[in-house]
């Protein structure tokens, strides 16, 4: 791939970075753990202004309020799609598509 470009660090800390150099993105996929985003990543990811913004979550509770957050920064939901991974099980994973 020559148009894709993978970090390894805290993603607070690489998005801030990121939106400090001036860089722009197309779009951001994000997949935080159980407790979330943060909102310093969030806000980080609001001003760099990418076209899209695909959430991935196991955690509809933390999803729902990160897209509220998202929300009162001028995104909107475009698609949700539940994906099961763990078949027989409670569990499922939440992809939303959001845009400005």
């Amino acid at each position: 791939m020559h148009n894709a470009h993978f970090l390894n660090e805290d993603a607070t800390k690489a998005i801030r970075k990121i939106v400090a150099r001036g860089e722009r993105v197309d779009v951001v996929f994000l997949d935080p753990p159980r407790t979330g985003s943060t909102p310093e990543f969030l806000d980080a990811v609001s001003r760099m202004n990418p076209e899209k913004l695909i959430y991935i979550s196991c955690n509809p509770k933390t999803q729902k309020r990160d897209l509220e957050f998202l929300k009162k920064k001028g995104w909107r939901v475009q698609m949700i799609q539940p994906v099961d991974l763990f078949p027989h099980t409670e569990h499922t994973e939440c992809i939303v598509v959001v845009s400005r």
